[in-house]
């Protein structure tokens, strides 16, 4: 049954029927529901006490840990955070070849010592220690420098031998023979006396500029002069 807007249906007396249509259900009203606040709250507070109690019980753990002691081998290292800007080392870090510090190796013993007197071959290459009598060796040792300084005759004849340099001066003995190179060069020791491009050492006169003080005593032919030092070599030339 339709009414107009606004009107007020007419209260029914004795009729306990039922409608065709009713628009509006006219059963006993719907209680409102019941809140949830109370239940999530309990639910929270129940939590909360659990991870208070957890808390405690975790708090005494550690504390009761702490005080036992630890063996040296199991101590904690220090731990990293995500917020340092270099947790590990970095292999930029690490230092370059160039900069590590490196030990220079032993310098080996000098050769020779000063006085003494060395062979060479023609080309001036070390062939090892002689001696002064004239048998062996055709320079005797002015100085041995192992920082290969100049030599304080900066124009005397030198030669390098395991990183040390060895100034020289000619030293010929009388009545030896030897092999006076052709032009600037090294004096050696002759292979046999009298063979060919040999001489034989006849006098040695020191600070002499030609051969007029060589002796009269014996036959010479030719004389030499070699500076630093200065000397003339008076010989017979073969």
């Amino acid at each position: 049954m339709t009414y107009p807007p606004q009107s007020t249906p007419p209260e029914y007396t004795g009729y306990t029927g039922t409608f065709p249509t009713a628009p509006v259900s006219m059963g006993a009203p719907t209680p409102p529901p019941k809140s949830k606040t109370p239940l999530i709250l309990g639910i929270v507070g129940g939590v909360l006490a659990l991870c208070l109690v957890g808390g405690c019980v975790g708090a005494i753990g550690w504390f009761t840990l702490k005080g036992k002691s630890t063996p040296s081998s199991l101590t904690a290292s220090p731990s990293f955070h995500l917020d340092d800007p270099s947790p590990f080392p970095s292999f930029d870090d690490e230092p370059s070849p160039e900069s590590l510090p490196t030990t220079e190796a032993a310098k080996p013993p000098a050769p020779v010592k000063v006085g003494d007197c060395i062979s060479v071959d023609e080309s001036g290459s070390y062939l090892g220690l002689g001696n002064c009598n004239g048998s062996r060796g055709t320079y005797r040792v002015l100085s041995v420098d192992g920082e290969q300084n100049t030599c304080s005759d900066s124009e005397s004849p030198y030669i390098t031998v395991d990183t040390y340099r060895l100034c020289l001066e000619l030293y010929l003995v009388r009545n030896y023979c030897y092999k006076f190179p052709k032009g600037s060069g090294w004096v050696v020791g002759a292979s046999a006396c009298k063979a060919k491009g040999t001489v034989h050492i006849i006098d040695i006169v020191p600070n002499a500029s030609n051969g007029d003080r060589c002796t009269k005593d014996y036959k010479w032919n030719h004389w030499w002069r070699f500076d630093h030092p200065r000397v003339v070599y008076c010989v017979m030339q073969y």
